[in-house]
């Protein structure tokens, strides 16, 4: 890998950290400027934690002097992947959902979502025993899922809970961020990724998604949960390897 090949930057999701990117940073590595970010930023910056992960990125992208991005984001990375994009269009040349969602949390007018009863609870169980509810969450994200010991390995090596004030505050942020306005900014071509047994994130949301990007195109892991790009790490890296190459599906 050199500075002038392709970016390809990965952003992880909530109790995780980059690390959780292994199986493509490998395998992309020789064809790619291959990055996985750490979403860090000021644990209380309690207001508007997408606008703080968002600048975050920006940053680390201006550092690097990347341009023309391939933009890859998994879960609550999918919504900060979102989020940079429409406010920044002008670096990322592809997009990539993984088991994303525009919106996590159900309500009257969004049915795609967890219930949430069921986001509330995550919460105050969180609040309660930190370190249990992120163990629980390490399993809850391979429910429906065939994996192997070293897939297991992986996400237990790369669940972080480095600042727990932090880890709480992006939790809040699954709960009340919307960004289902935001998809009409997203022009680039897109790839929504997504397990049909997803337990966090339902089917529904990449379908939602789906609906809303116009330039885009949704795949679907039958044998999979929250984490198709480890359960299915083969699969995923040829699938990405495909559109990022202009392949047809």
């Amino acid at each position: 890998m050199t500075n002038s090949c392709p970016p390809l930057l990965f952003i992880h999701g909530w109790g995780t950290a980059k690390t959780i990117w292994n199986y493509q940073l490998k395998y992309f590595r020789q064809n790619y400027r291959t990055l996985a970010v750490s979403l860090e930023g000021d644990a209380n910056a309690f207001d508007d934690r997408i606008r703080v992960h968002t600048e975050h990125l920006l940053g680390i992208i201006k550092k690097l002097k990347l341009k023309n991005i391939n933009l890859v984001g998994w879960s609550m990375g999918g919504m900060i992947a979102i989020s940079f994009i429409s406010q920044y269009p002008e670096y990322v040349k592809k997009l990539v959902l993984v088991s994303a969602s525009a919106k996590f949390v159900a309500s009257e007018d969004y049915d795609a979502g967890i219930s949430h009863i069921v986001m509330q609870s995550f919460i105050n169980k969180f609040r309660k025993s930190p370190v249990r509810m992120l163990s629980n969450f390490a399993s809850l994200i391979l429910k429906n899922a065939d994996f192997r010991r070293e897939d297991l390995d992986l996400i237990k090596k790369s669940s972080n809970m480095s600042d727990k004030n932090r880890t709480l505050q992006n939790l809040l942020l699954l709960r009340d961020c919307d960004m289902r306005e935001k998809l009409r900014f997203v022009t680039v071509p897109t790839l929504l990724i997504h397990g049909k047994g997803d337990m966090i994130c339902p089917y529904a949301c990449a379908d939602y998604m789906h609906g809303k990007i116009k330039n885009s195109v949704l795949h679907a892991f039958e044998s999979a949960g929250h984490v198709p790009f480890v359960t299915k790490h083969e699969e995923f890296n040829i699938l990405l390897d495909g559109f990022l190459g202009d392949y047809e599906f």
